[in-house]
């Protein structure tokens, strides 16, 4: 973009002023807004998709103490091994909600402050910054690892014997549920194979190897899409990086609520569905690890690690495309791996591809407008340094 462009810039930085010259900061003389206007002015999208997610768990569990139906599912005595106390639950989404809240008004204060203006922050707050710009990157999963809690004693699981296929006599783990012979039955209906059982007759420990390096590329997926720009200092990309990346995955936790599944693994638990062979780089290793750190188990549908990974490419080849082309072999036999390892239905996988386009198609855009309040100061802006443009 020419320098001589003044044209008001999209950001996630300053408040929009179209009636102030770009070079002149906001004030507060400002009228006051509407709610709305006030909210997209102190939150940006980020904060509302995980502090309302959590706002959402907090309201159900306390309206489920005293209306038991609202939940989605009646109540399965089967799966109390997995239920905590309901209000340390509650208490355990509160102090996530109060810390991650107390980080954002610091990291806005960074931004309005010291990064808008192109002044010099304290030490204190920049790592405060930083600090917020990573919060979600282990926020987050803390919320995953309470979501088994949560289903089982808020919202329900439904039980696998309700289920007209259900055999009495079969090997069922623990935590299977109606929807992984549903979800199974779909696979066989639509396909005309079981994919995860068909996979197992291509295993070798080469290819065993390889899948479960592909499947552990998941863990890099938030590196991936935001780690270069934070290098790079931009926080608008980071930010809106950051809230897409978030809401795809709280929306997979959508899909683990409303449709509790464990995966393929249901018949049999994790050691039927091990390779036969030992595979290459550790992968029964691994796979074991995996099984032992996993603490909720009704995250089948949709495939979290397929709509997450692909989220991650697809932001990756737009802004950093170097990164991208390197993740790209990664994604690729990932998709493959999670059914080949039996981690997931077909059915997962192509549920995961639709909400991954569902991302781009709307949650994106619907990011960009609760955004667009914001603007960019100038490059040219008195003090902005001209060689570090944001645009």
């Amino acid at each position: 973009m020419g320098l001589q462009d003044r044209r008001p810039m999209e950001s996630t930085l300053t408040p929009s002023r179209r009636s102030q010259p770009a070079s002149s900061p906001p004030t507060s003389a400002a009228l006051p807004l509407p709610l709305w206007g006030a909210l997209r002015r102190n939150f940006l999208a980020i904060d509302v998709l995980i502090l309302g997610f959590v706002a959402i768990l907090i309201g159900w569990a306390l309206l489920a103490q005293a209306a038991p139906g609202l939940r989605l599912y009646p109540y399965e005595a089967r799966y109390e091994w997995a239920q905590h106390s309901p209000w340390s639950v509650i208490a355990e989404l509160s102090v996530y909600f109060l810390v991650y809240l107390g980080a954002q008004r610091l990291g806005l204060l960074y931004h309005r402050k010291y990064f808008v203006q192109n002044r010099k922050a304290p030490r204190w707050l920049e790592l405060c910054n930083i600090a917020y710009v990573f919060l979600p990157v282990a926020f987050i999963p803390f919320i995953f690892n309470l979501l088994g809690a949560y289903i089982s004693g808020v919202s329900g699981v439904p039980g696998i014997q309700t289920h007209p296929g259900h055999d009495p006599a079969a090997d069922y783990d623990r935590a299977a549920t109606y929807w992984d012979l549903w979800l199974k039955h779909v696979d066989i209906s639509v396909f005309g194979v079981y994919a995860p059982q068909w996979m197992r007759q291509f295993q070798r420990p080469w290819l065993t190897g390889v899948m479960m390096v592909c499947y552990l590329s998941y863990y890099v997926s938030p590196f991936v899409a935001v780690l270069p720009q934070i290098l790079k200092r931009d926080w608008r990309i980071v930010r809106r990086v950051a809230a897409i990346y978030a809401g795809v995955l709280l929306l997979t936790y959508v899909g683990y609520i409303a449709l509790p599944a464990t995966g393929p693994r249901f018949e049999g638990g994790p050691a039927a569905w091990l390779p036969q062979q030992p595979g290459w780089f550790g992968a029964q290793w691994w796979a074991t690890v995996l099984n032992n750190a996993e603490v909720i188990r009704w995250d089948a549908f949709p495939s979290g690690h397929v709509a997450v990974a692909l989220v991650a490419l697809v932001v990756a080849l737009r802004y950093h495309r170097r990164v991208g082309l390197v993740y790209l072999p990664f994604v690729a036999g990932l998709v493959v791996a999670t059914m080949y390892l039996g981690y997931h239905y077909a059915s997962d996988v192509i549920a995961a591809f639709v909400l991954a386009g569902f991302t781009f198609v709307a949650l994106e855009p619907a990011i960009r407008w609760w955004e667009s309040i914001w603007q960019a100061p100038h490059p040219n802006h008195a003090g902005a340094p001209a060689s570090n443009p944001i645009s």
